[in-house]
């Protein structure tokens, strides 16, 4: 029997990848210069088709990563925000942090600095409609990476955006078209 060497990785082609019919994919992303440092946050609902169905900006100011995380990521608030907008009942959560995933499944301590932001978070995806959270790698969230960064060039506030950005376009067609990239993922 062969064993697999503990902490062995393996080249994988990692991409984002279309919801099922009926379901709708939020990406979502934080991005920070410095901990603490200016921090922003960005998120994407796609259907289907991987069809643009509305997004945001957010550019947060200063505050810690993981706080940018949580905000963008935090987007994952503003992720929830923009798909229950949008009236999606069905909606695949992905976020590149896993600390951030860990947070929303398994729950935080309420004297956690990031507790608040968690509350959120339990509020909407509590809501009526089905929720699914789940850990991608950054080569799969690159458009909300991409809203993450775009953000820092906005004022201070919440940016809904109701068609994609020029500067994030190239993404949004890579991904569309299936695009993947290579990545060491352990075994």
């Amino acid at each position: 029997m062969n064993q697999v060497p503990r902490g062995a990785r393996m080249e994988r082609m990692i991409g984002w990848t279309k919801p099922s019919i009926g379901w709708y994919k939020l990406n979502t992303d934080g991005a920070s210069h410095g901990n603490p440092g200016l921090a922003t946050a960005g998120g994407v609902l796609r259907d289907s088709e991987g069809a643009w169905c509305g997004g945001f900006a957010l550019n947060i100011g200063i505050c810690s990563a993981p706080l940018a995380e949580l905000w963008g990521g935090g987007g994952v608030y503003y992720g929830l925000y923009t798909a229950w907008e949008k009236k999606a009942t069905r909606v695949e959560l992905e976020v590149d942090s896993e600390i951030v995933v860990g947070f929303l499944k398994t729950g935080i301590s309420d004297s956690h600095p990031l507790s608040f932001l968690v509350r959120l978070c339990y509020g909407f995806i509590s809501k009526n409609w089905i929720v699914r959270i789940s850990h991608v790698y950054r080569e799969a969230n690159r458009l909300a990476d991409g809203l993450a960064n775009y953000a820092f060039s906005l004022p201070l506030d919440f940016h809904s955006l109701i068609s994609t950005p020029d500067c994030v376009n190239s993404i949004m067609l890579e991904d569309t078209r299936g695009s993947s990239y290579p990545r060491h993922v352990r075994l």
